[in-house]
């Protein structure tokens, strides 16, 4: 009996390898389809999973279903980086679809505490959300998208009318269609006429930095909380006007793997999610399991992933009320592959796919008025738990950094959070909350338990392991202060009229209408941006390296390190251009820019002092390709193209040592480049002759293994585990790690690596147990670990003391800095972000 099994399990991962499947493959059973309905082979010239789809053609393939049926229409909520479009194919009854409007609108109170309990459940549409391949190269997922829509718009009889009248479904096909694009292009590109599933095959060797990721090479699967890209923003912007009661996030896995499905490791769920939601999750998956069976393909749960951190597809839906059900898919990456086995063809991961796609959609129409009670519950409880909470508001303020406070309250308005200006000025925990520039978000509010994710420090867990990060908070990750308070009625005698959109941060020029000089100090968040707007013009600009302070008729103002000087005399234009050019780079950076008519101060030195140091416009070069770090490299180009116009001109690791370098000032490193030794040698010359490196976290390993400079480890923690047995060494290893953490790191604010910052202690992002040994110069380790560090997030006791005085960043010699953990984490590290930025215009003058 073993043998006959094993024997039809593999056939169901062969067939599909040495004939070409049809429709029939996908959806089994005796389905009648409209025959009038395009097939996705008559569309495309080929069967879906022969060869791999491109962007192109699976949207134009949705957008004819939608042409042709009165069951289906297109919304589209976004484009992505590179313009492509972004969308949902919303498929239900004709009926439904003629009244879509009035159905959202009706499901939207659901999500009203006040409200839902006037909605009747027995005849409301369950609202599904089927999201397929936010990860461009799990490319099973997005292709399996046109079977499971072409199924739902042609098929015909009692099944399918029962389930679109009492359903909206959301097929997102393409949750990144820039990495999607990539993917297909190169296995199409690589594909043989007859499969070769040699694993060594060119096919299988994506070239970097691989699909998977967007256009910045950034895991759009993490972006749900932080909104940093398009693709997110609109998603999430859709998530919120549908509010969907199922939301699928469609993946690929390892290879040698087989099929997961939701729920994950029970241990790991987040505490914020209440219970209930993992009980739903598991209810569904028995839908899972009863038609992965049919089909036999072997499949596992409650291992190997988890809930916990809430900025996943299959996580967010889970603190707003929905079920997020993850699917991870065996990878094929081509067309047929030998693992472990078997052979793994294209199309029997499409029908995994198409299986549980359509499983999902059985489990919501059998549960419906269950899953609708649940979302109605979830906002109810969550008034009752804010009602009961220590915690009744957060204040917070930045009155330095007035454009990463507007940011921040972006994201949170983002998320449907409540925010309010303050009617009066409070001091709280040695902070002065001015009502000028402070703001307060209640916590009595609908997602009350989103704000507490958001805002709470968290030291405290059920397990040391992780599939993501330990923390997020974000006043931490922007740098804002912030605090707690207890009392609901000091709470609401504070709160102004709720703000409506993020706060516009006007620039201005101010002072002397016939200036010496103009000042503009550096604490801005923007203020990189208008300098290198300034320094392309050709504008000379200077910075100070010592504080000063006017007090005379004109201005009353101390600037500090940092502060940007531009001399009316000098300089190429004439001052009615230089001020208009001025004017225009302080209105979009949102910069107020002091014009002086003397170069002479009241307290420190005078703008004519040898301590204010020309600036050279950064000309930046950066290491990519193979062996640099995709997702450091691509936080740093993001940041720099998109937020600041700041070029970088990215090399390839495998031409570098042809490369005319001496034409850049700046060189940024991350990972292990693949260069060769007369590459290495190149760099040694350019830095003799005065160019600046930055080594980024793993880019310092490999300084260090060439000799470029001397920086030595912290040795690893010793583990305490003495014995121990085979099946917990992952977990115990785990238990060692750290998995994405928040630490608090002190300023030297004198030293041009920290200018700008208004105070000596800045919370930063830290993940990996890998800790440098501080410099041997005394003033070299302008950034470093505090003592007892551990501000949010996971790290046992052993690395902590490893961290203890460790630097976050150091000099060596002139020309070598290097920044060992992440400023640019994720895109949402605003508050750490300026120590990259300073390394990058103000390494010339140290």
């Amino acid at each position: 009996m073993k043998n006959i099994l094993f024997t039809f399990l593999l056939s169901a991962f062969i067939m599909p390898a040495f004939s070409q499947v049809t429709n029939a493959y996908y959806l089994n059973g005796n389905i009648n389809f409209d025959e009038s309905v395009t097939t996705p082979a008559e569309f495309f010239g080929h069967e879906v999973g022969e060869w791999h789809l491109s962007h192109d053609k699976l949207v134009a393939y949705i957008m004819e279903l939608a042409q042709v049926s009165d069951r289906a229409i297109w919304e589209e909520y976004g484009r992505s980086h590179e313009k492509r479009p972004l969308g949902h194919l919303i498929i239900s009854s004709p009926e439904n679809i003629r009244n879509l409007e009035n159905i959202r609108l009706d499901h939207q109170l659901l999500s009203d505490p006040g409200k839902s309990g006037e909605k009747d459940l027995k005849t409301m549409p369950l609202v599904i959300k089927l999201g397929y391949g936010i990860h461009g190269n799990e490319s099973s997922a997005s292709n399996s998208s046109a079977v499971v829509a072409y199924y739902l718009v042609a098929a015909t009889g009692k099944e399918i009318d029962d389930l679109l009248a009492k359903t909206v479904i959301l097929i997102d096909p393409c949750l990144n269609p820039d990495g999607f694009q990539r993917h297909s292009t190169w296995v199409n590109f690589a594909r043989s006429l007859n499969n070769n599933p040699d694993p060594n095959s060119w096919e299988f060797s994506e070239p970097w930095p691989g699909g998977r990721t967007n256009h910045y090479w950034f895991d759009l699967n993490r972006d749900y909380i932080m909104l940093q890209h398009p693709e997110s923003k609109g998603r999430v912007e859709a998530f919120y006007r549908w509010r969907p009661n199922i939301n699928t996030d469609h993946h690929e896995q390892g290879s040698s793997a087989t099929f997961f499905y939701m729920p994950g490791i029970q241990s790991r769920n987040n505490p914020l999610t209440p219970a209930v939601n993992q009980q739903l999750t598991a209810e569904i998956g028995k839908f899972h399991e009863k038609h992965l069976n049919r089909i036999g393909s072997l499949y596992f749960t409650e291992e190997g992933y988890d809930d916990y951190y809430l900025g996943k597809g299959s996580s967010f839906p889970d603190i707003h009320g929905s079920i997020g059900i993850l699917f991870e898919q065996a990878g094929v990456r081509g067309h047929l592959r030998e693992t472990p086995g078997f052979l793994l063809s294209f199309p029997f991961a499409i029908r995994n796919q198409v299986t549980v796609s359509l499983s999902t959609l059985e489990a919501g129409l059998q549960m419906r008025e269950k899953l609708l009670e649940h979302q109605r519950d979830f906002y109810k409880s969550a008034l009752e738990e804010a009602s009961k909470h220590t915690v009744k508001a957060y204040l917070f303020t930045d009155p330095d950094d007035k454009n990463k406070v507007s940011e921040f309250i972006r994201i949170l308005q983002g998320h449907r959070i409540k925010v309010y200006p303050l009617k009066k000025d409070i001091t709280r925990d040695g902070i002065l909350f001015s009502a000028d520039n402070s703001y307060i978000v209640p916590m009595n509010q609908p997602e009350h338990r989103f704000i507490r994710s958001l805002f709470e420090p968290i030291k405290e867990f059920t397990d040391s392991s992780f599939y993501d990060i330990s923390t997020w908070n974000l006043p931490m990750s922007f740098n804002i202060p912030f605090t707690a308070l207890s009392s609901t009625k000091e709470a609401e005698a504070l709160s102004g009229a709720i703000l409506n959109v993020s706060p516009v941060v006007e620039g201005k020029i101010t002072g002397s209408a016939e200036p010496y000089a103009y000042l503009f100090e550096w604490n801005e968040y923007l203020a990189p941006k208008a300098l290198y707007t300034l320094l392309d013009a050709g504008v000379v600009a200077k910075v100070a390296k010592k504080e000063f302070a006017f007090a005379n008729n004109e201005l009353n103002h101390k600037f500090s390190y940092g502060t940007i000087m531009i001399p009316v005399g000098g300089q190429k234009t004439g001052s009615s251009e230089l001020k208009e050019l001025i004017r225009s780079v302080a209105a979009e950076c949102g910069l107020t820019v002091y014009g002086v008519s003397t170069g002479y101060t009241e307290t420190g030195m005078d703008l004519g002092s040898g301590s204010f140091a020309v600036l050279e416009k950064p000309s930046v070069a950066m290491i990519v390709g193979d062996g640099a770090a995709g997702g450091d490299a691509g936080e740093i180009w993001h940041m720099l193209d998109t937020r600041f116009n700041i070029p970088v001109t990215m090399i390839n690791s495998s031409r570098f040592a042809s490369a005319n370098i001496s034409k850049y000032n700046v060189l940024i490193i991350t990972g292990s480049p693949s260069i060769s030794q007369s590459g290495v040698e190149n760099i040694r010359r350019w830095t003799g002759e005065g160019g600046v490196v930055i080594g980024y976290k793993g880019g310092n390993s490999w300084l260090a293994r060439n000799k470029l400079t001397d920086i030595q480890y912290v040795s690893s923690a010793e583990s305490n585990i003495v014995s121990g047995v085979y099946a917990d060494r992952s977990a115990n290893s785990a238990a060692n790690s750290i998995p994405g953490s928040i630490f608090e790191v002190r300023l030297d604010l004198t030293h041009p690596l920290c200018y700008g910052y208004t105070r000596d202690r800045l919370p930063v992002f830290k993940s990996g147990t890998q800790i440098a040994k501080p410099d041997a110069g005394i003033y070299n380790n302008p950034v470093k670990y505090a003592a007892s560090p551990l501000l949010s997030g996971y790290c046992t006791e052993k690395n902590l003391k490893r961290l203890e005085g460790a630097p976050f960043a150091s000099i060596h010699g002139r020309n070598i800095i290097s920044i060992y953990d992440n400023t640019n984490f994720r895109a949402i590290w605003y508050g750490s972000s300026k120590i990259f930025l300073n390394a990058l215009f103000f390494g010339q003058v140290i």
